[in-house]
């Protein structure tokens, strides 16, 4: 994935970018939407030395993105499908009437308990260069207005 962005804060080895948001960034929720702009704010990895109004191409190996995706989408899905056969076999097995409702409650705990343990190791994926953006080159030095 390749996004073009301004540099608008940098940070170390860090630079945080705005870019356009996209119709494959509606739903995602990894990067900070910002209401005001329009833009998204992301974290990208500057090793080539970007500055604040650069303008950058930013760039996501797909198989990261994917792994990025499995772990926002997959782990919860996969939480919430084990949970309800984990509920219908013990409540299945031990005769319980109700045991489909049961059954789909056990799974969204689950799923619930999925995201709460997603959401408190956020900073540890967030601060993975394995699932940051690279700044990849600088099409324009610091022209750009920081929004």
């Amino acid at each position: 994935m390749n996004s073009t962005g301004i540099v608008v804060e940098v940070e170390n080895e860090k630079a945080f970018v705005h870019i356009a948001r996209n119709t494959a960034c509606e739903n995602c929720g990894a990067c900070h939407f910002d209401e005001k702009t329009l833009n998204l704010k992301v974290t990208a990895v500057n090793h080539i030395g970007a500055i604040v109004g650069d303008q950058v191409e930013l760039s996501m190996e797909n198989v990261n993105f994917f792994r990025a995706s499995f772990f926002l989408y997959g782990i919860p899905l996969l939480s919430l499908l084990g949970g309800i056969f984990l509920g219908l076999f013990i409540f299945q097995s031990i005769g319980n009437e109700y045991y489909d409702l049961f059954a789909i409650g056990i799974g969204i705990v689950f799923m619930t308990t999925a995201y709460v343990v997603l959401r408190l190791n956020k900073d540890k994926f967030a601060d993975n260069s394995r699932y940051m953006s690279v700044i990849t080159s600088v099409k324009h030095h610091g022209n750009f207005p920081v929004i």
